[in-house]
């Protein structure tokens, strides 16, 4: 089954930019330019929130500042979205294949 490169959520509290209300987003699915995208904007950046921010923003193609204004439970709904497009194990720099993580507990 090919899996679809982009996600659309309705927005569960529309946002306005300028002159235009958004009802729902979409969300696409990252290509290794969006990564090396990613990965420039992140350089430095440690703190969790500031990060899914700028995920947020890169792959919604939407300004951060819309970002900012959303509802919290849509940021939640586009950062699942995003960690879902993601193997579940660890990837390696080299583009080595993904390890599992280990268990915790």
């Amino acid at each position: 089954m090919a899996q679809h490169r982009n996600k659309r959520l309705p927005l569960s509290a529309p946002i306005t930019m300028g002159d235009q209300t958004l009802t729902e987003v979409s969300v696409k699915k990252p290509k290794v330019k969006d990564l090396k995208t990613l990965q420039d904007a992140l350089a430095g950046i440690e703190d969790q929130l500031e990060q899914g921010i700028l995920m947020a923003a890169v792959l919604t193609d939407l300004p951060r500042e819309a970002i900012e204004e959303m509802d919290t439970d849509d940021f939640t709904a586009i950062s699942e979205v995003i960690a879902g497009f993601f193997p579940k194990g660890t990837a390696s720099a080299t583009g080595a294949p993904s390890q599992l993580k280990p268990p915790t507990g």
